[in-house]
C-alpha cells in the first residue's frame, strides 16, 4: 500500500476543523489554502513535517506549537485573523506573508529554536521582533523584514551573531533607527539590503567589514569612508542616492568584482578616477541613469568582463577604443542616441567591437 506524503487542501469553504492527529504519520507536506472556516484544533500529535503552508485561512488567529503539527519550513500567507504566532521550537524557515492583524511574534518556549531562515512580509500591524534573539535564536543567519511599517527597532541585545544575510526594505520607522542597530558587532554578516520606503534621514552607522554583498536604495547618506571601510565587498547594488557622483569620484572599494548602478537620476558621468582603481572589477551593470551622457574617456578597469547599459536615453558615447581585452558580453539596450553607432556592421562604432564574442543590442543578440 502506498504510503500518504503530501496532502493539499484547497478553498474548501465549509471545512471548519481539521484534526491532526487522525492524519496519517507518513505525511511530509500539508498544504492549506483558502478555507476561510477552518481553525485549527488542539493536538497531541507527533507528526514532524518538512512543509507546512497555510494561505488564506481567515479564522486562524493565532499559531502555536500545540495547534500546528511541528515542521521543518513554516508558511504563513494572507491569514487575516492571525494575531498572534509563537515560533515552534523546531522549525528551521519561516515565512510570514500578507497577514495584515499579526501583533505578536514569539519564540514559543524559553529554549533556543532551530530557526534559520524568518522572512517578515507585509505585515503591518507588527510592531517587535522576538525577544532575546540572540539566545533563543542562535543558529538564525537569514533575517528578511519587508513592509512592516510599525517595527521601531531591533530587540534589546541586538541580532544574533550568526546573522550572515540582512534585507529591510519599506520599513520606515526601522530604517530611521539605523544608527542603533549596531552591525559592527555582527563578524558573520556577509549581504546586507536596505530599501527606504520613503524620505530618508541623514544618519552615520557602522558596517561590520566582513559584508560581501551591499545592495542600498533611496538613502541621503552613504559615505566614501564607509564604503572603503569595507574591505571584504565584491558586489555593490546602489539606487537612487543623491550623491552617487561624488561617491563615485572619490573612489569605491577596490576589492568590486561587480557594481550595479540603477536610477541615479543626478549621475552625469562616470569618471575616469572613480573606476580607475576598480582592479578586481568584471561586472558593470547601468540601468535607468536618465541624464547619464558618457563613460571615461579613456579605458575601463581591464579585468571588466560584462558591461551592460540599459535605459540611458542620453547616453551618447562609449569608450569603444578603451574596451578592455578581457570584455566578453556587451549588452546595450534602450540607449537611442546610441543605436546609429552600434549598427550590426554600419556603425561607427562596429569595427571596435565586433571582435566581442557575446554583443546584444536593444535586446537582439547580434
Amino acid at each position: 500500500m502506498m504510503q500518504l506524503e503530501s496532502l493539499i487542501i484547497i478553498s474548501c469553504h465549509s471545512l471548519t476543523s481539521l484534526h491532526i492527529s487522525s492524519l496519517p504519520k507518513t505525511l511530509k507536506k500539508i498544504e492549506i489554502s483558502d478555507c476561510d472556516q477552518l481553525k485549527l484544533e488542539p493536538s497531541a500529535s507527533e507528526m514532524f513535517l518538512e512543509r507546512l503552508e497555510l494561505s488564506g485561512c481567515n479564522s486562524i488567529n493565532e499559531i502555536s506549537p500545540g495547534l500546528v503539527p511541528r515542521a521543518h519550513f513554516l508558511s504563513v500567507h494572507r491569514c487575516h485573523s492571525l494575531t498572534r504566532h509563537l515560533i515552534p521550537t523546531g522549525t528551521e524557515v519561516l515565512y510570514i506573508f500578507g497577514c495584515e492583524n499579526l501583533e505578536i511574534l514569539l519564540v514559543a518556549s524559553r529554549t533556543p529554536t532551530l530557526l534559520r531562515k524568518l522572512y517578515i512580509h507585509d505585515c503591518k500591524k507588527l510592531k517587535l521582533l522576538p525577544e532575546h534573539m540572540q539566545e533563543l535564536l542562535p543558529s538564525l543567519n537569514d533575517l528578511s523584514l519587508n513592509f512592516c511599517p510599525e517595527i521601531k527597532s531591533f530587540p534589546d541585545g541586538g541580532l544574533p551573531f550568526s546573522l550572515e544575510v540582512l534585507q529591510i526594505q519599506h520599513c520606515k520607522k526601522l530604517e530611521n533607527d539605523r544608527k542603533e542597530w549596531h552591525l559592527q558587532r555582527l563578524p558573520c554578516l556577509r549581504e546586507l539590503k536596505i530599501v527606504h520606503g520613503s524620505t530618508d534621514e541623514e544618519i552615520h552607522w557602522e558596517l561590520p567589514c566582513s559584508i560581501q554583498r551591499l545592495e542600498v536604495s533611496n538613502m541621503k547618506t552613504l559615505s566614501s569612508q564607509l564604503l572603503k571601510s569595507l574591505t571584504s565587498l565584491e558586489s555593490l547594488y546602489t539606487a537612487n542616492l543623491p550623491q552617487i557622483q561624488s561617491l563615485i569620484e572619490e573612489g569605491l572599494p577596490s576589492s568590486l568584482s561587480s557594481l550595479t548602478l540603477g536610477d541615479h537620476h543626478e549621475l552625469h558621468s562616470l569618471s575616469t578616477e572613480g573606476l580607475r582603481g576598480l582592479t578586481s572589477l568584471r561586472n558593470l551593470y547601468i540601468r535607468s541613469c536618465s541624464q547619464l551622457q558618457s563613460l571615461p574617456e579613456s579605458e575601463l578597469p581591464s579585468s571588466l568582463s560584462e558591461l551592460t547599459i540599459r535605459f540611458c536615453p542620453k547616453l551618447q558615447h562609449l569608450p569603444v577604443k578603451g574596451m578592455p581585452s578581457a570584455l566578453s558580453e556587451l549588452s546595450i539596450s534602450y540607449c537611442p542616441l546610441l543605436n546609429p553607432r552600434l549598427e550590426f556592421m554600419k556603425g561607427e562604432y562596429w569595427p571596435n567591437i565586433a571582435h566581442i564574442s557575446t554583443i546584444q543590442i536593444n535586446e537582439e543578440w547580434l
